[in-house]
């Protein structure tokens, strides 16, 4: 019985560590290949105190919301924890600019001087 919960135990915390990825235009916020980009809170899900998130980073198209592994908006409780989340990912917070049109704030960030940037392709044997 023991042995059953132990690995009842650590099966869940495998499947939290593997949830925990974020994604922006199918792509992961740290292999995003961008020195700065702007975000943004939108409304979150319905009768809900919760926010998504728009980032712009220079795409192309409509500007996606962080999403989890199947492309689903990932809901925050505020613009605080997903400052800190960018700020895991290797960005710094430079300026707030208040969009007195929409009433939204636009927050912009950098990569910090010591995250190393995500290379892409480069090194590999490109035929």
């Amino acid at each position: 019985m023991k042995q059953k919960f132990i690995l009842i135990a650590l099966l869940l915390l495998g499947g939290v560590s593997l949830a925990n990825a974020q994604y922006v235009n199918q792509k992961r916020i740290s292999e995003l290949d961008t020195d700065y980009i702007r975000v943004w809170s939108d409304s979150g899900p319905l009768l809900s105190s919760k926010i998504t998130v728009r980032i712009d980073y220079g795409q192309e198209g409509r500007v996606p919301q962080i999403s989890d592994d199947r492309r689903r908006p990932i809901s925050f409780n505020g613009m605080i924890a997903v400052l800190n989340l960018l700020s895991k990912e290797g960005f710094e917070l430079i300026q707030v600019v208040r969009d007195s049109k929409d009433e939204v704030e636009i927050f912009y960030l950098k990569r910090k001087s010591n995250a190393t940037p995500y290379l892409g392709d480069i090194g590999k044997n490109n035929p």
